[in-house]
């Protein structure tokens, strides 16, 4: 089984990033943001689960 790890998943770029990655990994995605200014939780709310 293979893991991803992707930083900076809540932002813009890596919120869609981690909508397609998703596709192809199912749930071995693990996400990891400092959640500042540019992080939003909201954007990765249609795979919350």
């Amino acid at each position: 089984m293979q893991r991803i790890l992707i930083t900076g998943g809540f932002g813009f770029i890596g919120s869609n990033f981690v909508l397609k990655q998703v596709q192809k990994f199912k749930n071995n995605c693990l996400i990891l943001d400092k959640l500042t200014y540019a992080g939003n939780i909201e954007n990765l709310a249609p795979i919350a689960d």
